[in-house]
């Protein structure tokens, strides 16, 4: 907790599902964690396809939410 960033990595070229379901799992307990002792927490992702960059904007505007996102594609 006393960390001011945490990078996460996986294998680009062979990623599995685990690797997903291990990063989901310990963002979760980071933001569990911070909103326990009052810390803000900021996440960034990247390598999203470039033609995704419009449901990003929407996103982040909260034009429309997690669940939506995954619809478009």
């Amino acid at each position: 907790m006393n960390a001011r960033a945490v990078y996460l990595g996986e294998a680009e070229q062979v990623p599995t599902k685990d690797d997903k379901e291990l990063e989901l799992e310990i963002v979760r307990n980071l933001r569990k964690r911070c909103v326990e002792s009052q810390r803000q927490i900021s996440v960034a992702l990247e390598a999203f396809p470039l033609d995704f960059q419009d449901q990003l904007n929407q996103y982040m505007d909260k034009r429309i939410n997690g669940d939506l996102i995954h619809l478009i594609q």
